[in-house]
C-alpha cells in the first residue's frame, strides 16, 4: 500500500455523552494509480440490471478498485460494526464539510464502531439495518468524525499540494482573463482619480506624488481574535483558500479570491486597492472582478541572470476595501514567501533505536486550540521504534497530562509510524478563551521516562475586530467606465446614440471627456433578451444559471461597446487616418448585430 498511498493513517476519538470510542482509518491515494477497467468491455452486464438501467463505461476514480462497486463509487466513507458495514457516506462530505474537494476522488475513510458501547450501537441499528437510525448517537458520531478530521495538517497539505497541480491546468483560461483585464485598465485615461501618483495616468498625475506614497491612519476592521482590536460589525475579507503564507515558486500562477464575509456584502463595494509592502517589482497581479469577489492572480517573473542567494523573498499582500455606507475600511494580509523552484532531494529515513533517547513536540509553536473549532493535531516524534509502542504487548506506553484553570480536555495519541505520531485534543465545551494549557507528554519504557511538553492557547474564533492601522493610498481611483441600466420606463430618454430607445436596441454609449469618464448604457429590457430570459425559466433553470448566462451577455456586450469608444476616439484624435469616424447609426447597427449574435449562441449552446 505503501507504493500507491500518499496518507495511511489511523486515529481514535471519543464521542460526547459517554457513548464510547471510534476508531477512525483515512487513506489518500496516489493521483497515478491503476484504476478499475471498463465495465462495459470486461465485466459482463449484471442480471439484475433493469431495461433502461445506466452503468458507467469506465471506473477512473483512484478509489473504484478499492470500493465495493464501482457503481456505487462515491461512497468513500464506510461505517463498520464487528466488520460489516452499516452505513456509508458519499464523498460530498469531504468536499462539503471537509473542504477537501480536490480529495474527494482518492480519499477513503473507515470508521469502526466496535468501541461503542453496546446501548449506543442498539440505538444506531434500530429499525432498518440498511443505515444507521439518525437519532442523537448518529448526530455525535458524526460531529466527532468531521471535528476529527477538518483539522488534520496531512490532509490540509495533500489539498493544497492538489490545487497547485490544478492551477497549471487553468493556465488559457487565466491568459483570457489577464488580457480582458489588461486592456481595460492600460486604455482609459479619462477616469476621476481619487489620489495622485505616477502609477495615475490622466490629468491627476502630479510629479511630486509618486505611486504608493500617499498613506494615512484610520480605523480598519480585520477578522481577528479577541485580543485584537476592539468588536466591530460585519463584513471583513476573507481569502480563499484560506492559507497564513502564499507560497510561489518563480514562473508559476497561483490564484486567490478575495470576498466578503458575509458573501451579500461585496454587492456594496466601492473600492478595493491591492498593494506589497515592500514593493517587488517581478510580482505580477492580475484582478478579475466576480459577482461575489475579485480574483488576484500573482506571478513571480524571474528575471535573466537572477541570484537564487536572493531567495527566498518575503512581501505583505494588503487589501483594502470601502464598503458603502460603512465609515471604517476593511483590511486584509497575508504573507507571501517565494522560494526557488530548485527540490530538496528527500530526507534520509529516520534511524530508529531499541532503545529510544528523546520523544519531542515538532509542530511549530505556539500552539492554539479555537473554541467549538475541529480537533487540533500536535506533531510528535521519537526514535524509538514502531514496534516498541504497537505491540499487543508494548514495551513502552505514552501518557499525556494536562494541567488547566477549568477543564481537562480529551486527548488521544495516535500510533508510531517510523518515529512519527500525533495528539489530538479537542476543543470541548468549558474552555475559556485566554486560558493558558500546559501538556505534558510521557513515554514510559523499562526503567526509563523520556519526557515533552508544550503550552496551548484557548482562543475566540475569528470574527469581525476594529483596529488602527496605517493604510497605502496606492493606485486607487474609480473603474475606466460608469455602467447604466436602461428600464423600458426610461427608453424616452434619449441616450440611445442620440435617439429614443427601441426594443431591437441592446446598449450604448457616451464617449469619455476630461471630466467624466465613459459612460456605457445596457438595455435590460430588450426585446430579445427578454424573450431568452422567459425561455430559461420555462425550462426551470436555477436562479444561479440565468444569473450567470445574462451576466455573461451583459458583460459581452459593454466590453464590445468598449472597444467601439477606443476606436471611436483612436479615429478622431489620429491626423493620419484616412477614413472617417464611423457614425453613430453604423455604431447602433454593429452592436445589434453583435448583441443578436450572442444571444442565439447563447440558445443552442448549454
Amino acid at each position: 500500500m505503501a507504493t500507491i498511498t500518499q496518507l495511511d493513517k489511523s486515529v481514535s476519538s471519543e464521542l460526547a455523552e459517554g457513548y464510547g470510542t471510534i476508531t477512525i482509518r483515512v487513506v489518500v491515494l496516489e493521483k497515478g494509480i491503476a484504476t478499475a477497467p471498463s465495465l462495459k468491455d470486461n465485466i459482463e452486464t449484471p442480471a439484475d440490471a433493469a431495461p433502461d438501467e445506466l452503468l458507467p463505461d469506465t471506473a477512473k476514480r483512484p478509489t473504484a478498485t478499492f470500493l465495493e462497486e464501482p457503481r456505487r463509487g462515491r461512497q468513500c466513507c464506510v461505517f463498520l460494526v464487528n466488520g460489516q458495514r452499516q452505513h456509508a457516506w458519499d464523498n460530498q462530505f469531504i468536499a462539503r464539510d471537509l473542504e477537501l474537494k480536490y480529495l474527494r476522488n482518492r480519499m477513503i475513510v473507515v470508521v469502526d464502531c466496535d468501541g461503542l458501547k453496546p446501548e449506543a450501537i442498539a440505538q444506531l441499528m434500530q429499525g432498518s439495518r440498511f443505515q444507521f437510525f439518525e437519532g442523537t448517537v448518529y448526530f455525535a458520531l458524526e460531529s466527532r468524525v468531521l471535528a476529527t478530521l477538518k483539522g488534520d495538517p496531512d490532509l490540509r497539505s495533500l489539498e493544497e499540494e492538489a490545487e497547485d497541480d490544478i492551477s497549471s491546468l487553468q493556465a488559457g483560461d487565466e491568459a483570457v482573463k489577464a488580457a480582458l483585464d489588461q486592456l481595460i485598465e492600460a486604455h482609459h485615461d479619462a477616469a476621476v482619480h481619487l489620489s495622485h501618483g505616477h502609477v495615475q495616468p490622466g490629468g491627476a498625475t502630479r510629479e511630486e506624488g509618486a505611486g504608493g506614497t500617499l498613506t494615512q491612519t484610520r480605523d480598519v476592521v480585520i477578522e481577528a481574535d479577541s485580543s485584537v482590536g476592539t468588536a466591530a460589525s460585519d463584513p471583513v475579507l476573507a481569502v480563499s483558500p484560506d492559507v497564513a503564507t502564499m507560497r510561489l515558486k518563480p514562473n508559476d500562477s497561483r490564484r486567490y479570491t478575495v470576498y466578503a464575509k458575509p458573501e451579500s456584502a461585496w454587492k456594496s463595494l466601492k473600492s478595493m486597492t491591492v498593494t506589497f509592502d515592500p514593493p517587488e517589482k517581478e510580482l505580477e497581479v492580475t484582478r478579475t472582478s466576480q459577482l461575489s469577489g475579485e480574483e488576484i492572480t500573482l506571478r513571480f517573473v524571474e528575471p535573466d541572470g537572477f541570484d537564487e542567494d536572493e531567495y527566498p523573498i518575503e512581501t505583505i499582500l494588503h487589501c483594502t476595501a470601502l464598503f458603502a455606507d460603512l465609515p471604517e475600511a476593511r483590511t486584509l494580509d497575508r504573507r507571501i514567501v517565494i522560494t526557488k523552484s530548485k527540490k530538496r532531494p528527500p530526507s534520509p529515513p529516520a534511524i530508529l533505536k531499541d532503545d529510544p533517547t528523546f520523544i519531542r513536540v515538532t509542530s511549530r509553536q505556539p500552539i492554539k486550540i479555537t473554541l467549538g473549532g475541529p480537533d487540533v493535531h500536535i506533531k510528535l516524534r521519537w526514535d524509538g521504534k514502531d514496534e516498541l509502542a504497537n505491540s499487543a504487548s508494548p514495551a513502552w506506553t505514552f501518557k499525556v497530562t494536562c494541567e488547566s484553570p477549568s477543564i481537562d480536555p480529551p486527548t488521544f495519541l495516535t500510533r508510531p509510524s517510523g518515529g512519527r505520531f500525533e495528539l489530538l485534543v479537542q476543543a470541548v465545551p468549558g474552555l475559556s478563551a485566554g486560558e493558558q494549557l500546559k501538556f505534558t507528554i510521557d513515554a514510559i519504557g523499562p526503567g526509563k521516562t523520556l519526557t515533552t511538553a508544550f503550552l496551548a492557547q484557548v482562543v475566540e474564533p475569528l470574527g469581525p475586530r476594529k483596529t488602527t492601522n496605517t493604510i497605502s493610498g496606492g493606485a486607487q481611483r474609480r473603474p475606466p467606465y460608469e455602467l447604466l441600466y436602461v428600464k423600458k420606463e426610461d427608453w424616452s430618454d434619449e441616450t440611445c446614440w442620440g435617439s429614443q430607445w427601441t426594443g431591437n436596441d441592446p446598449g450604448a454609449f457616451e464617449q469619455s471627456n476630461a471630466k467624466s469618464p465613459l459612460v456605457i448604457f445596457i438595455n435590460a429590457d430588450m426585446d430579445m433578451l427578454s424573450s431568452y430570459k422567459e425561455s430559461l425559466i420555462s425550462k426551470k433553470h436555477a436562479e444561479t444559471t440565468i444569473q450567470q448566462r445574462i451576466t455573461k451577455y451583459t458583460a459581452h456586450v459593454a466590453f464590445h461597446l468598449y472597444q467601439m469608444s477606443l476606436k471611436k476616439k483612436e479615429t478622431e484624435s489620429s491626423k493620419d487616418s484616412m477614413g472617417e469616424s464611423l457614425t453613430d447609426e453604423q455604431m447602433r447597427d454593429e452592436i445589434q448585430r453583435v448583441s443578436r449574435t450572442l444571444l442565439k449562441l447563447m440558445e443552442v449552446s448549454h
